[in-house]
């Protein structure tokens, strides 16, 4: 496991979640008598933020993603095995 691919993927998985519940509690609300410039104007704000709740959802999943990558990787070996050594024959 590498830990710094862990450490992102948990920071995008927690960043993508606050933002989507962020989002999705400040949803805009529409009133009862609204004109027509407010209507358009609302529906502008919705397929923002339903934009942005995808947005938002698109990261959580690329950090859910990373984490589980990052649990099947094995963590490189400092200054591991060299090349092995092969020796000549002795001449007769």
């Amino acid at each position: 496991m590498d830990k710094r691919i862990f450490a992102l993927g948990i920071a995008m998985l927690s960043a993508g979640i606050l933002f989507w519940a962020y989002f999705n509690y400040n949803e805009p609300a529409g009133k009862p008598d609204m004109t027509e410039e407010d209507t358009n104007a609302f529906y502008a704000q919705m397929v923002i933020n339903t934009s942005l709740k995808n947005i938002s959802q698109l990261v959580a999943g690329l950090g859910f993603f990373i984490t589980l990558v990052s649990l099947g990787l094995k963590r490189r070996k400092k200054g591991g095995v060299g090349k092995s050594i092969t020796q000549k024959p002795a001449q007769s």
